[in-house]
């Protein structure tokens, strides 16, 4: 056996670094919090599905029922008022009115089957909306009748009543992605238009 030396140094074991190191801790994450930021996650994509998809197919279904309630409402307006209508340039005027309104709302029938819209749908917003519309007007017509005034006043209802439905034609159209909406609301914006100028200018003697 070699004697002992005094000064020899001790060996070190080649892991004591290791050994007497603080292992670290692996830190796991709470479940709520992971089920949580999961569940975040998949709602944010199904929002950004939802606004891509919607914006594919152009404008809500409330914008297209709104403008074609209100297409339909004015055809009613305009085929009961023939009968109450004294100027025959009045009547003239109001006559292809009615045959405009009656192609459009034909023109719009499929956009409206397509997106599973009912003008007959009294639970519906746009609906019931433009039915409170067409309530208010014929109240309007009814007093003028009563006062002797109803062209003058039929006229300025029709020239108002044009002018915000070519508005809202106008703004469906630039939401649309459909061809054939485009075509039936750009056939109908076209035919109104000089009906409208004829309304607003219509002079009642």
């Amino acid at each position: 056996m070699p004697p002992n030396n005094p000064y020899q140094q001790p060996q070190v074991p080649s892991d004591y670094l290791n050994q007497i190191a603080t292992q670290p801790q692996v830190k796991t994450m709470n479940p709520f919090v992971l089920w949580g930021l999961i569940g975040g996650l998949l709602a944010l994509g199904i929002v950004g599905f939802l606004v891509i998809s919607s914006a594919s197919k152009g404008p809500s279904s409330s914008s297209l029922t709104a403008v074609a309630a209100k297409l339909d409402n004015l055809k009613k307006v305009s085929e009961s008022a023939q009968e109450n209508i004294q100027s025959s340039e009045l009547r003239t005027i109001n006559s292809n009115l009615t045959l405009v309104l009656t192609n459009t709302n034909r023109d719009l029938a499929e956009p409206l089957k397509f997106q599973k819209v009912s003008l007959k749908d009294k639970k519906n917003a746009s609906v019931v909306a433009a039915g409170k519309d067409l309530d208010e007007l014929q109240d309007r017509l009814e007093d003028a009748r009563l006062n002797a005034v109803y062209d003058r006043t039929y006229a300025r209802e029709m020239t108002y009543s044009l002018k915000t439905l070519k508005s809202d034609m106008v703004i469906l159209y630039k939401k649309s992605r459909s061809k054939s909406l485009k075509t039936a609301l750009d056939t109908g914006y076209t035919n109104l238009t000089p009906l409208a100028e004829e309304f607003s200018t219509f002079n009642a003697s």
